[in-house]
């Protein structure tokens, strides 16, 4: 859901989140601090919980794998037992205040899975569990994590510490320039995304680009190829400027002062890691566009470039007009699902 709010020098475009999906990977190991998380920002957006476990085994649909019965019922029968598991997370919630309800469903490959339930429910925020680097379900979790990224519809929160929030610095990386084709749409989102977790968990706003090298818009921009010499540290002085003003601009719609802006100069993907620990940034929210699967194995989405060089949470959203390919109905026709 969506609501406008207009104050003094800005009329913007506020996301309002009504109800948290919070995809469980493991359901019998949700830690506390994540649970804390995800009650902080219920009881902050007075929204509705949805704990929701994506499950899949191939060899429960082998006939006696759990027992004497057919692969069918061992699909449900484990589904109850995962929804089980989930119910004590949700008490824990429950009893924090959230109002709270769980799912289960028998789905592949998971991202799929989740991504399925977000269209079914249509949730304002997925929390995704992200597994750290060095355990072993690190080897088979990214999979899911990047293609998440790729194809949720809604903004994902994945929780890779156990940090508190304890009025958290939030980050929000913009790219005005529309660098790799990114849509001018995509920092409003952006920012307004990031100035709602700021208002909901009581934190401050930084503002973050890196603009392209000045040997790059060199190369890229004819106007600027045959610059002569004895201007040419006076030309990159003011188009260097020129991406501070643009930066500056939006941060200023979105009442962020000028101190908090940080603009750098390279690869958004190579800065933005050392600009996350200078700052202390306990969620970094950027922004990720659909691309071709050529694309994706050439470049990769920034988002999935930084994922593992930042131990802070990360905050994903898409522009207005993303549509995922995840269809709608899974093609395997495998019933399984428990909900309370």
């Amino acid at each position: 859901m969506r609501t406008v709010e207009r104050s003094g020098r800005r009329d913007t475009e506020r996301v309002t989140w009504q109800q948290i999906m919070f995809a469980v990977a493991f359901p019998g190991g949700v830690e506390p601090v994540e649970l804390r998380k995800v009650a902080r920002l219920a009881a902050g957006l007075e929204a509705e919980v949805e704990l929701f476990h994506c499950m899949f085994d191939p060899g429960v649909t082998v006939t006696g794998r759990f027992g004497l019965l057919g692969g069918q019922e061992d699909i449900h029968g484990l589904a109850d037992l995962r929804r089980e598991q989930l119910e004590c997370s949700a008490e824990s919630l429950r009893a924090a205040g959230a109002r709270v309800r769980t799912s289960v469903r028998w789905d592949y490959p998971v991202y799929e899975g989740i991504v399925r339930q977000v269209l079914r429910h249509r949730p304002s925020l997925l929390v995704a569990q992200s597994t750290p680097k060095g355990r072993p379900e690190r080897w088979v979790r990214p999979h899911t994590d990047y293609r998440l990224i790729e194809t949720c519809p809604c903004p994902v929160l994945f929780i890779k510490n156990n940090r508190p929030y304890s009025e958290p610095v939030v980050l929000a990386a913009v790219d005005p320039e529309h660098l790799h084709s990114k849509p001018a749409s995509l920092d409003e989102e952006i920012l307004a995304t990031a100035t709602r977790m700021c208002g909901v968990l009581k934190g401050s706003l930084r503002v973050f680009h890196a603009g392209a090298p000045w040997a790059a818009a060199a190369r890229d921009r004819p106007e600027l190829q045959d610059v002569p010499a004895a201007v040419r540290e006076e030309v990159r002085a003011a188009y260097w400027r020129s991406i501070e003003a643009q930066v500056e601009d939006l941060a200023r719609r979105y009442d962020v002062p000028q101190h908090a802006v940080r603009v750098v100069e390279g690869a958004a993907a190579e800065l933005l890691p050392g600009v996350v620990r200078r700052e202390s940034a306990d969620i970094v929210t950027l922004g990720a566009v659909s691309r071709s699967r050529l694309a994706r194995a050439l470049i990769g989405h920034t988002a999935e470039r930084v994922f593992d060089a930042m131990d802070c949470d990360l905050l994903v959203v898409k522009p207005p007009e993303f549509r995922t390919h995840v269809r709608p109905e899974a093609a395997h026709g495998i019933e399984g699902s428990a909900t309370r």
